[in-house]
């Protein structure tokens, strides 16, 4: 699970409040901070539902997805 500051294309990795959070300045990432350690490590909080959505996606990792899908774009085969 991530906070993440926001830009063009995150939402292709981010789902904000499903695998983790988007935040647009350093007043937002402190609030998200702060709610999601406020009852840490409680079973029922936020950031166990975003790992647990996270653990069952089947998404590709970053660098999987790079290899399986630009790198045969850039390389001579």
């Amino acid at each position: 699970p991530v906070c993440a500051v926001n830009f063009k294309c995150l939402h292709e990795l981010v789902k904000h409040d499903e695998n983790g959070l988007v935040f647009e300045d350093s007043e937002e990432l402190a609030a998200q901070l702060q709610m999601l350690f406020s009852n840490f490590p409680d079973p029922a909080g936020k950031l166990n539902l975003f790992r647990k959505n996270l653990q069952e996606s089947a998404q590709l990792r970053w660098d999987e997805s790079w290899v399986q899908t630009v790198l045969p774009l850039v390389t001579d085969t």
